[in-house]
């Protein structure tokens, strides 16, 4: 009896995985593809305007960053995302910019950011300052969000009626002084 079901269980199993292949493996296969072509414009379209959002960057203390979104009008009247299609020029030694628009200040200072696409430019003034100064730790704004990002306060885990392996948070962190004390006091 027990070699039948467990049979059952293995064929359910097969059926199961040949059905997610055919049914999500183009899903997963187009999503690949997708990721190889590089990006550009609209065959036919120029670009009119650029805009940058934010228009102006201040970055305050060394954990400090800001995403960029640049977007495109065309000819057309669309309004399309140009970000990873930028050409960027940053200041040199005051921040460093990633491929898709993510900004983490380097050093004090100011200068422009400036990105062209299809022949027109955008500049994007930033100044950064503090870096040198020490940055004082929060619980509530530097360890809660990553405690409930990671679902460590979620119910099917610490934040449970019991906790987990005597350990104990709220759920959803809505007190935050217990979980404090829980992190410092606690732990044995």
């Amino acid at each position: 009896m027990l070699d039948q079901g467990l049979t059952k269980f293995r064929r359910l199993w097969a059926v199961a995985a040949v059905v997610a292949g055919v049914c999500f493996g183009p899903l997963a296969r187009a999503e690949e593809a997708a990721d190889h072509k590089p990006e550009q414009l609209p065959a036919g379209r120029t670009v009119v305007r650029i805009e940058a959002l934010p228009a102006m960057v201040q970055l305050k203390h060394p954990y400090d960053y800001a995403q960029l979104l640049l977007s495109a009008e065309l000819d057309s009247g669309e309004r399309i995302d140009v970000t990873r299609l930028a050409q960027a020029e940053a200041p040199s030694g005051v921040v460093s910019l990633s491929p898709t628009g993510m900004l983490r200040p380097q050093a004090d200072g100011a200068g422009e950011l400036k990105f062209s696409v299809g022949g027109q430019a955008v500049a994007v003034p930033v100044s950064v300052s503090g870096q040198k100064e020490a940055f004082p730790v929060s619980f509530v704004q530097d360890v809660a969000p990553v405690l409930s990002k990671m679902g460590c306060n979620a119910g099917t885990c610490h934040g449970s009626a019991n906790g987990k392996n005597g350990f104990k948070l709220s759920l959803r962190g809505y007190d935050q002084l217990f979980d404090h004390r829980a992190l410092t006091d606690d732990l044995a």
